[in-house]
């Protein structure tokens, strides 16, 4: 018998039912079956045997290694400037020049009193001239002839007395001028003495003091006359002029103002902060590397001149100064300067860029290349230049080491060079 046509249809709507079902069981079946893991692209470098220096990168800014300011000792009035900004000078270059003209005299009259004063002490030192002797003798004898006239007439007078020939108030005039002249007498003889003498001991402390006292003026008002004219106490270039002629200038201290800058130009420095655990392995005279950004490419040869003995208690750093030669005066105060330190250095060693190591469960690993796999391998590293590290024990000579696309990469993954992998 022959189907009809309702047959026909029922048949047709049940396919229509169970056609998702049937889908479905195909889509599950497939989905069971395991789809390989996707290949991680990385990029390798061999490890190598060689030379590796510890290097300690540091920053700073040139500064020049000398700055004088340049003031006025005394006070007084510019006659002269005799550089500009930009000038280079010698140790003991006029640079300035105040009025002199009244200091000048100042001198002049402390020679003549010091020419005073020595006169005085040649004067007490030759003594007492003949004519003041010969004056000396003579008042003597003219005292020994007064003392003989009043003593005959004292005499006289006695003897009358005692024959009561005269009143008592005769005798007592005859000898009050008896002793009077018997005073000259002794004090004429004390004159001529001293005259014969000299001066006393005082009296020549007293000029010798007196000659002292105006070298002393003189030696001051010469100083005085001396600091008008201001000289470089250093080599170097002249980095600030705020003096012009005419200006009235003072000492520091009454407060002035710097006349001029100073900068030794022969030799920079650049100060840099060390961590207190890298404070230990630098030392004075240790050579530095310099580079600038405005010379790319060159280096400089620096060396450490001082290390702070005390850790700066904000920054944790010690502070080290590194002394750079400028012989040529092509480096600037102000310039940007990058330090580097060898702090130690290892011969014959392996080592593998930095950037092979990664960190897992506390512990230095780096990934080698085995069969289109990668390799956990945990190794022991020493020291570091910021480029390569050396590897003490893990890795040989020659093995590679994946340098990128290790972030994430987990010991078996599959890996595909990128120089080897295949465009889709």
């Amino acid at each position: 018998m022959k189907p009809d046509k309702r047959d026909w249809a029922v048949l047709a709507l049940t396919l229509l039912v169970c056609l998702p079902f049937i889908a479905g069981c195909g889509d599950k079946g497939s989905a069971n079956i395991k789809q390989p893991d996707p290949e991680r692209e990385v990029a390798v470098a061999p490890a190598r045997k060689g030379n590796l220096a510890e290097i300690l990168s540091l920053t700073g800014t040139l500064l020049a290694a000398q700055e004088v300011k340049i003031t006025s000792k005394i006070p007084g009035r510019v006659d002269k400037v005799l550089v500009e900004e930009g000038t280079p000078v010698k140790a003991g270059d006029v640079l300035i020049k105040l009025e002199q003209r009244e200091l000048l005299l100042a001198v002049k009259q402390a020679e003549a009193a010091v020419a005073t004063a020595e006169a005085g002490l040649a004067k007490v030192l030759a003594g007492t001239r003949k004519e003041k002797i010969d004056q000396a003798e003579a008042a003597l004898a003219q005292a020994k002839a007064n003392v003989d006239i009043c003593k005959i007439s004292f005499e006289r007078m006695n003897n009358l007395l005692k024959d009561r020939s005269i009143p008592r108030t005769k005798y007592d005039e005859a000898k009050a001028r008896y002793d009077a002249a018997l005073a000259q007498y002794k004090s004429a003889q004390a004159q001529l003495e001293m005259a014969k003498t000299g001066a006393t001991r005082e009296d020549i402390d007293i000029a010798r003091a007196q000659v002292g006292q105006a070298g002393a003026a003189l030696a001051t008002a010469r100083r005085q006359y001396q600091n008008a004219t201001i000289t470089s106490p250093i080599h170097g270039v002249v980095a600030h002029k705020n003096v012009e002629p005419g200006e009235v200038v003072s000492p520091p201290m009454m407060p002035g103002k710097a006349l001029l800058d100073l900068v030794d130009m022969r030799y920079l420095k650049t100060m840099v902060n060390i961590s207190e655990n890298r404070v230990n392995a630098v030392r004075l005279g240790q050579e530095a590397i310099i580079t600038l950004d405005g010379f790319p490419g060159e280096i400089f040869p620096g060396k450490v001149s001082k290390i702070s003995p005390v850790v700066d208690p904000r920054s944790r750093t010690f502070k080290a100064e590194i002394m750079i030669k400028n012989p040529e005066n092509r480096l600037k105060p102000g310039m940007f300067a990058r330090v580097k330190l060898v702090l130690n250095k290892q011969m014959d060693i392996v080592k593998v860029p930095l950037e092979a190591v990664t960190e897992r469960e506390g512990g230095k690993i780096v990934f080698l290349t085995l069969n289109g796999n990668a390799k956990a391998q945990p190794v022991t590293l020493g020291i570091s230049d910021g480029v390569y590290v050396e590897v003490i024990s893990g890795v040989n000579a020659g093995e590679n080491v994946i340098v990128e696309g290790n972030l994430g990469l987990e010991d078996g993954d599959r890996i595909v060079l990128k120089a080897s992998r295949k465009s889709k």
